[in-house]
């Protein structure tokens, strides 16, 4: 499997075969709740590579979102000079 042909994003089936190999790099299931997507490509001058960030997202089945409670924009101070103009 060469490397190009797995980021090429017109060939699907090399995604699904990379989600696979990190689902199983990583010891998740495969059971689709996992994604990979590129997230940018830059070109390295000093050493002459291409560079590609992708990104791998999987939640596992025993795991969920941390809910925090909702602060009041506590950041925004009143203005109390401010009168308002009526």
């Amino acid at each position: 499997m060469l490397i190009n042909d797995v980021l090429q994003e017109a060939s699907v089936g090399w995604w699904n075969k990379a989600l696979y190999i990190l689902d199983k790099i990583f010891g998740f299931k495969s059971d689709g709740n996992s994604k990979l997507k590129r997230v940018k490509q830059v070109f390295d001058q000093k050493s002459g590579e291409h560079v590609i960030y992708l990104e791998y997202r999987v939640r596992a089945a025993n795991q969920s979102p941390i809910q925090t409670p909702l602060i009041k924009n506590s950041k925004v101070k009143v203005d109390k000079n401010n009168k308002g103009s009526k």
